[in-house]
């Protein structure tokens, strides 16, 4: 944006395979959680992709998954259900299909 400011598509953008996580995260079940490295098995974005590369935490900023801590043990992500964006790129994935 010429303001300074990102949009969702920059951000997207700037992460390898953030398209392809998007398109993924719509076929998950909305009342699971999921590990990274069970996202990155359900999604095929690679691990090193998803996590070491900030992809999904940039989808999380976005608001398309919620991270939800479990103190010692590995977070678990799951869909942000109420979240506009993931609304949105549902109705995108709906209008453009074939």
């Amino acid at each position: 944006m010429t303001d300074g400011t990102h949009s969702g598509w920059d951000a997207l953008a700037e992460h390898d395979d953030a398209a392809a996580l998007v398109a993924a995260l719509l076929d998950l079940d909305p009342g699971e959680t999921y590990t990274r490295t069970e996202l990155s098995g359900a999604t095929g974005v690679p691990y090193r992709t998803l996590y070491l590369e900030g992809t999904l935490a940039a989808v999380a900023d976005l608001g398309l998954v919620e991270k939800r801590d479990r103190g010692d043990e590995e977070p678990v992500y799951a869909l942000a259900t109420d979240s506009e964006a993931l609304q949105a790129a549902r109705a995108f994935d709906a209008a453009t299909a074939d």
